[in-house]
C-alpha cells in the first residue's frame, strides 16, 4: 500500500495496468484529490522530477508527527473514493 498522486486518469490508467501482476486478485481503491482543493498550507503537491503527471503530497513545514497525521487525516477526509476499481482501470 501506498500514496501516489496522478495529474490525470489516463496516467493513472497506465500505472494500475501493472497493478494486476504484482497482486493479482487483489482490488483497486481510487482516492481522488481536485485540482484545485484546499491542503494544508504545510502541504504541497509537487511534481516527480522523473514523470511530470505524477506527483508527491510533500511537508514544506517542519511539524511533529501528530500534526502531520492530523493534517494528512484531514486531506483523507476530503477525498473522494472509489471503490474497487479495477474495472474501470
Amino acid at each position: 500500500m501506498g500514496l501516489s498522486f496522478s495529474a490525470n486518469w489516463k496516467h493513472l490508467k497506465g500505472i494500475y495496468k501493472l497493478k494486476p501482476a504484482k497482486n493479482p486478485g487483489k482490488s483497486i481503491d481510487v482516492y481522488w484529490v481536485l485540482e484545485k482543493a484546499d491542503i494544508p498550507k504545510e502541504l504541497k503537491f509537487v511534481p516527480d522530477q522523473k514523470d511530470d503527471r505524477h506527483y508527491f503530497l510533500t511537508v514544506t513545514k517542519k511539524m511533529t508527527v501528530d500534526d502531520l497525521v492530523k493534517k494528512l487525516t484531514w486531506v483523507a477526509d476530503r477525498m473522494s473514493i472509489i471503490r474497487d476499481a479495477t474495472g474501470a482501470l
